[in-house]
């Protein structure tokens, strides 16, 4: 059954709002993922069709939805959405040079671990890593929401926002879910992040144990 309905809420940068439904003037979350029309993105008073579905809680949500009028949202000038809405949104484009941009610092990163570890001053540049690291992260979580929210196919894989969380980002990870609400509500994403950080934290207490202290002076014996 198509409903009809008037956007009373919208928040372009979290990519989801609240429609006041026609038919029995329920208030539904709607989300940009569930977005079933060509072009255009919402704005508070738009006209909006939708079918009542339920989200993984089993709460009435409009899904999928599309514009009433998508004629009249198309003809919207690109000055006019861009005033609206005035943040870009990623492109295939984006994704590919972050990946690229990613490889590259990662190749960075595990060498400075490297020369770290042979001239014995891993302890010293430990938290300048870290900052390089959540930096990196936090940048890499605000290009996926980008592209989650442009409703972009080509997105950057978990595997590598978990990988940039382990090798010591997950600081900035934890901020980007937070402030981007970007993968905090996947439960399995969740339970990984969490063994992310208990590995990293791990590791940090080995390498300042005694057996790790030793293990970093040998690294520097045979380096000199």
């Amino acid at each position: 059954m198509q409903l009809t309905g008037t956007v009373v809420f919208w928040r372009d940068d979290k990519g989801f709002g609240f429609v006041l439904c026609q038919q029995n003037a329920q208030k539904l979350f709607f989300h940009i993922r569930d977005f079933a029309g060509t072009e255009g993105r919402p704005q508070q008073g738009d006209q909006l069709q939708f079918s009542l579905g339920t989200d993984k809680k089993g709460r009435a949500i409009a899904a999928p939805w599309r514009f009433a009028k998508e004629a009249a949202i198309a003809s919207r000038s690109p000055a006019n959405r861009n005033l609206t809405y005035n943040r870009p949104l990623s492109s295939s484009a984006d994704i590919e040079q972050a990946s690229q941009f990613a490889l590259f610092f990662r190749l960075a990163f595990f060498l400075a671990v490297m020369l770290a570890l042979l001239f014995g001053k891993l302890l010293y540049v430990l938290p300048l890593l870290y900052v390089e690291a959540s930096l990196m992260t936090y940048w890499l979580y605000k290009t996926d929401k980008e592209a989650a929210i442009a409703r972009h196919g080509n997105r950057l894989a978990e595997e590598s926002l978990q990988l940039y969380a382990l090798i010591g980002g997950w600081p900035g990870a934890y901020i980007a879910q937070q402030q981007l609400a970007h993968k905090r509500s996947k439960v399995s994403f969740r339970r990984e992040f969490g063994f992310v950080i208990l590995g990293n934290a791990m590791l940090v207490s080995w390498l300042l144990s005694p057996w790790g202290q030793a293990f970093l002076a040998r690294m520097a014996l045979w380096a000199g």
